[in-house]
């Protein structure tokens, strides 16, 4: 078994927004490793850019081999 890390953003830079992204990181052994793998990015998303914000999705899913 292992874990899939999914992230879905958005971007609203000066009131317009962008097309959303989806992205798969693959393949934590554990589920600690991919919620220590989400904090990481919420961090950097939650980051403040002036005249952008920034609105993600982070999910980790426990998938079967």
């Amino acid at each position: 078994m292992e874990w899939v890390l999914f992230v879905s953003l958005l971007w609203v830079v000066s009131g317009t927004p962008t097309p959303p992204t989806s992205q798969q990181v693959l393949y934590f052994p554990s589920e600690e490793r991919c919620r220590q793998a989400a904090e990481a990015i919420s961090a950097e998303i939650n980051a403040p850019l002036e005249g952008v914000h920034t609105y993600g999705r982070i999910v980790c899913v426990h998938r079967k081999k």
